[in-house]
């Protein structure tokens, strides 16, 4: 197999070197030997963007993929180095380019006549949120195109307008269209309510972005959107509350959740993300209510974790990794502890990092069962999203019981 075509080796935060070098960098801060393996792993990198442009080429221009996911790599070694970095500082300035490139193709859409934006021009995984969280870190030379990407996203709180009604700005259409192009067509779509792919990805990164003083006109109130309609969409049970998944059009017309109960807890679709947002915006914009409804819902899912995790596999979490699994639950809960005092939520940390070590397996490879596969596709077991990098960075975070020095999870919209 060529080597741009295995996962390990591939130029990709999610499963590739520029992932796994995260582990290393994090580890680098204080150990020798762990920052020559970094500079191993981004010399990799490096190399295959040298040797397999082709694959560059194609990869889209999200921070997940190609040249955004080196640059963001490389960015963490300089913290690391404490000084900047050569090719650090031209790697930036492509991706300055990725983003206003995918700025250009979002104000080309045409929301008045009802079409719909793509998730992959905004989210965090492939499109403007992502990127916009790159470059909230290195703004000095990128606080013009920071102030684009924040200035499109806010453009998204605009309705939606289609046959009379309004639907949110950041409705997606039902599909066919290439990944970030717009596509026409709602009454098939829906609205996404997960951080990696739905409205509170914007959100979190417009609230981080107020905090560092970065704004733009329309911020506040695009801000007061995005956690408005969170606040409107929660679900009320017995238990708590909890966010769908997805809303869709129902019979009538209205946008209505597609799930009838919580689902798993996870960073990308589930509960600790979607709170995570809302507690930012709530902490940005000083919203008690905000900020107590996110605490409130984490509290509820995790409770409810623990009583499913001897029950049904459907309802619980199955795997160790970020995306999906306990160690984005144990990053994202020790940073919403570390940021509110929150005793309750603080004690759930040792429980949750049992539930990651349920999975260690030594005659693994890289210490862990291998993540599940999704469809055809199944994650690299040594990589940052699903694999065994973003676990050992989570499980690094718990036991030191201190914020990342890189600040990696800065690509998961967590801090």
């Amino acid at each position: 197999m060529p080597q741009h075509e295995r996962p390990a080796r591939a130029l990709t935060l999610s499963d590739g070197a520029p992932g796994i070098a995260l582990l290393h960098l994090e580890h680098g801060s204080g150990d020798d030997r762990a920052l020559r393996t970094a500079h191993r792993w981004l010399s990799d990198a490096v190399g295959l963007a040298h040797a397999a442009p082709e694959y560059v080429a194609q990869a889209a221009p999200g921070l997940y993929r190609g040249v955004p996911a080196l640059s963001f790599a490389m960015t963490r070694a300089a913290v690391v180095a404490g000084r900047p970095l050569r090719a650090a500082e031209r790697l930036a300035g492509h991706v300055r380019a990725y983003a206003r490139a995918l700025v250009a193709r979002e104000r080309r859409r045409r929301p008045q006549d009802g079409e719909c934006v793509s998730a992959g021009t905004y989210d965090v995984i492939s499109g403007l949120t992502g990127l916009g969280a790159h470059l909230l870190d290195g703004r000095g030379r990128g606080c013009d195109t920071l102030a684009e990407v924040l200035t499109a996203l806010t453009a998204l709180t605009e309705p939606l307008r289609v046959d009379g009604r309004a639907l949110p700005g950041w409705w997606t259409g039902p599909g066919g269209a290439a990944e970030g192009e717009p596509v026409s067509g709602p009454c098939a779509g829906h609205a996404r309510a997960g951080l990696a792919h739905g409205a509170p990805g914007p959100l979190a990164l417009l609230a981080l972005a107020w905090e560092a003083g970065a704004t733009v006109p329309g911020h506040e109130r695009a801000v007061r959107v995005l956690a408005e309609w969170l606040m409107g969409i929660r679900q009320h049970g017995a238990e708590g509350s909890w966010w769908p998944r997805t809303l869709v059009l129902g019979p009538g017309g209205a946008a209505v959740p597609r799930e009838t109960g919580p689902g798993r807890p996870s960073w990308c679709h589930g509960t600790v993300g979607i709170a995570r947002a809302l507690f930012l915006a709530g902490r940005a914009l000083d919203v008690p209510e905000w900020r107590e409804g996110a605490v409130d819902a984490w509290r509820t899912a995790l409770a409810s974790a623990r009583r499913t995790h001897d029950g049904p596999v459907g309802a619980r979490l199955t795997d160790a990794g970020l995306c999906h699994g306990w160690s984005g639950v144990l990053q994202a809960t020790w940073r919403m502890a570390d940021d509110t005092g929150d005793a309750a939520l603080r004690a759930e940390l040792p429980w949750l990092a049992e539930r990651v070590l349920d999975l260690a397996d030594i005659d693994d490879h890289f210490g862990l069962l291998p993540p599940l596969a999704h469809g055809e596709h199944t994650s690299d077991p040594a990589g940052f999203l699903t694999g065994a990098a973003g676990v050992a960075l989570a499980l690094h975070t718990f036991a030191t019981d201190t914020a990342p020095v890189t600040r990696w999870d800065r690509a998961l919209l967590l801090a």
